[in-house]
């Protein structure tokens, strides 16, 4: 691995990586209904705050995913291609 200024290495068991790169369906529906009422202007500031997070964490498995797609193609593949 390549030195990268101020980076951080995470280890996670491979059996939670599905869990990591996906949000729940429950979540992501969440997510999108208060994306919706955001672009209607109708979020408190509790509510902002919630999709913001939940934006950043969908942000996170994706790039979680991306980065295990590089490393390990077959592998990450399996591991990610579950739907939640």
């Amino acid at each position: 691995m390549p030195d990268v200024p101020d980076s951080i290495t995470l280890s996670f068991p491979r059996t939670a990586l599905p869990d990591i790169v996906a949000l729940s369906q429950t979540l992501r529906d969440r997510m999108h209904e208060l994306l919706e009422r955001n672009a209607e202007g109708q979020l408190t500031a509790i509510e902002r705050e919630e999709a913001e997070i939940l934006v950043a964490m969908a942000q996170f498995g994706q790039i979680v995913a991306l980065s295990l797609r590089s490393a390990d193609p077959p592998q990450a593949n399996r591991l990610i291609s579950d739907d939640r």
